[in-house]
């Protein structure tokens, strides 16, 4: 027993031997690669901010044991070196602990596939500026489909996308340099996550593939945090004519939508041949050279004798959560999605009305004034549930207007 006891206590005092392929980039100015895992030990070299290194092992009393590129081995301090984002992992979030709906395409016009539970573990498959291709387990087993941006909590990482200058494919290769194997290639407008950055390469995952690729191949792939876009006007110089939003990016992939000069679309990432667009929730891919991106473009002109293509006006879409788990029974009195207002009870003094965490009405989850806009989810003599904004809550039925 006593043997068994101490060599627990020798293996919980050895260094954390880091997995194959595993690599930081160096940080805060030019850092000793040291003979030992010590800071008095012997340089062996300085590297620069932006240098990559590959892990052989961590935990060496603050020091991690590194091989650089130019193939030396030793030892660097961790304080000093930038990790990344371990993990494409993702939370589903919502904060009222309701359902989020899992799509079979990324936009609201696609069906859903089935609702994830708040707090839900996913993976990003492939990131995007609205919608994200995502992987949930269920039971066992993996079903992928597109979740809305806003809906899931994700960590530090940032967007990009693959971009060549005649649309063919990028390698994605198993380590930061050219000398490394391909593991695969990725197709020009794939959107990929980055989770590391160096000199000239970054750490991505996307369409199928983790690894690395050349930032010369990345356009949008600046600080963390959200995408930016641009917006531009659909500009066709014969303006008798509309413009395809293609599936992908190629004259031969389907088009989605056609639209006519003026149409306004956001331009999530920008190339020679095609941009990557939003128009409206739909997402796709426009040829660049009919887009305007200063503000200006030929008024649309529909001919005699030719059929008029007239952009759809926009439609009542269902709701990107389902609210209610599980969804309430409806009583007497209006029907769930009802509209309404709220309004102050008779012989009340003043003019906010409390909305509540709970149907017996003890504890105040937030105030509004008269008049707020709300949506009823279940109706009872009593209390009625209740959505204003995204906040569910309970409030007196005394004080619903519908």
């Amino acid at each position: 027993m006593i043997r068994l006891m101490a060599l627990a206590m020798l293996l919980s005092a050895l260094p954390v031997l880091a997995m194959a392929a595993d690599f930081a980039v160096v940080k805060g100015g030019r850092l000793n690669l040291r003979q030992y895992a010590s800071t008095s030990s012997k340089s062996l070299g300085l590297y620069d901010t932006g240098t990559w290194v590959q892990i052989l092992a961590r935990g060496y009393n603050g020091f991690s044991q590194v091989k650089t590129l130019d193939g030396r081995q030793g030892y660097m301090s961790e304080t000093y070196l930038n990790f990344g984002s371990s993990s494409s992992g993702a939370t589903v979030k919502y904060a009222n602990g309701g359902y989020v709906n899992l799509r079979s395409g990324p936009s609201l016009d696609y069906p859903v596939l089935m609702r994830v539970t708040s707090g839900t573990v996913i993976t990003i498959v492939n990131d995007s500026y609205e919608w994200n291709y995502i992987a949930v387990n269920v039971n066992g087993s993996t079903v992928y489909g597109y979740m809305h941006d806003s809906l899931i909590e994700k960590g530090s990482t940032s967007s990009a996308t693959v971009t060549t200058r005649y649309g063919g494919k990028v390698n994605v290769r198993s380590g930061p340099s050219t000398a490394y194997k391909s593991v695969g290639s990725l197709p020009t407008g794939t959107r990929v996550t980055v989770m590391l950055k160096g000199n000239g390469w970054a750490q991505i995952t996307g369409g199928g593939l983790r690894g690395f690729m050349s930032t010369s191949y990345l356009s949008g792939s600046g600080g963390g945090g959200s995408t930016s876009y641009t917006t531009a006007y659909v500009n066709n110089p014969r303006s008798t004519q509309v413009l395809n939003l293609r599936e992908l990016p190629s004259q031969t992939s389907r088009s989605i939508g056609q639209y006519r000069n003026g149409t306004q679309v956001k331009v999530v990432s920008y190339g020679s041949t095609w941009c990557e667009v939003y128009v409206g929730t739909r997402h796709g891919y426009m040829m660049t050279q009919y887009l305007s991106f200063n503000g200006s473009y030929l008024p649309p002109t529909y001919p005699q004798n030719t059929p008029i293509y007239v952009t759809p006006a926009p439609t009542a879409t269902p709701p990107l959560i389902e609210y209610i788990t599980p969804r309430p029974q409806q009583s007497t009195g209006p029907a769930a999605g009802t509209q309404g207002t709220l309004a102050v009870s008779a012989g009340s003094g003043s003019t906010m009305i409390n909305m509540y965490a709970e149907s017996t009405l003890t504890t105040v989850k937030a105030t509004y004034a008269a008049g707020q806009q709300i949506t009823i989810l279940q109706y009872d003599p009593s209390v009625c549930m209740i959505m204003v904004g995204t906040e569910v809550g309970y409030v007196s039925t005394w004080n619903v207007n519908y």
